[in-house]
């Protein structure tokens, strides 16, 4: 069954949306197979793809997604996951401080960044697809979403070294337990969500500090490597909204 290229290009943006929209898998794989078969009927018939969806492709998407039901494990399952990612995080970044000192701060702090984040990229999703922007301002959007979520978590690092919150310091052999934890909650939640986002964006987040702890670098330097991190970042999330598709 092979559609033209403005059914395709909808029918993707559809599953994306959806998917960013939290809706059950199964419902939505069984809706955009009916409706490619609308469309595959339509178009044999002579007739173009407002005669399925009518003028608004978006306005369409808002309907379609009334329809299909939530999917309840995004708040029973997978939020508790990315709590754990972001415990994970911060592990690893007081590791690389040799640091094994938290403060309630980041212990807060972390999860709400990543919460937010995960929720922000979703709703980027949601807004490129039914609005169908071209690929440069698709690509400007993830530019500035992680300049935003990077200026988040250095917003959340500036906060913890002037806000006086309780300490808590854990022993060298519970650090070395808790890394271990982190790097099987980074490939476990790669593992589960089918994606490598939650092992990259940590990866992009510590080389520098890896290399800062080494070699001394100046601040042009520092400002080349913040750069290649947030290019890095929003390169990802292109690729990976597009594997999507």
């Amino acid at each position: 069954m092979t559609l033209s290229k403005a059914s395709q290009t909808f029918l993707d943006n559809l599953r994306v949306y959806l998917f960013a929209s939290n809706k059950k898998e199964e419902e939505v794989k069984d809706l955009l197979e009916e409706l490619e078969d609308h469309l595959y009927e339509a178009e044999q018939n002579g007739k173009s793809i407002e005669h399925i969806i009518g003028n608004s492709p978006k306005a369409y998407m808002k309907e379609v997604e009334a329809e299909v039901d939530k999917d309840g494990r995004f708040w029973i399952l997978y939020m508790p996951m990315i709590i754990l990612g972001a415990f994970a995080y911060l592990v690893m970044d007081k590791v690389l401080d040799n640091d094994r000192s938290y403060s309630m701060l980041s212990l807060i702090g972390n999860p709400v960044v990543f919460i937010v984040s995960i929720l922000g990229l979703f709703g980027l999703y949601r807004y490129n697809a039914a609005n169908h922007v071209s690929k440069k301002i698709e690509m400007i959007g993830y530019i500035l979403f992680s300049i935003i979520q990077f200026s988040l978590f250095i917003g959340l690092l500036f906060a913890d070294n002037y806000i006086e919150s309780p300490i808590f310091t854990i022993t060298p052999a519970a650090n070395t337990a808790f890394i271990s934890i982190s790097f099987l909650v980074f490939v476990g939640l790669a593992i589960f969500s089918k994606t490598w986002f939650v092992v990259v964006m940590p990866i992009l987040f510590f080389i520098p500090q890896l290399i800062s702890r080494y070699i001394q670098i100046s601040e042009n330097t520092e400002l080349v490597f913040l750069f290649c991190i947030l290019l890095g970042l929003a390169a990802y999330m292109f690729w990976e909204a597009k594997r999507m598709n």
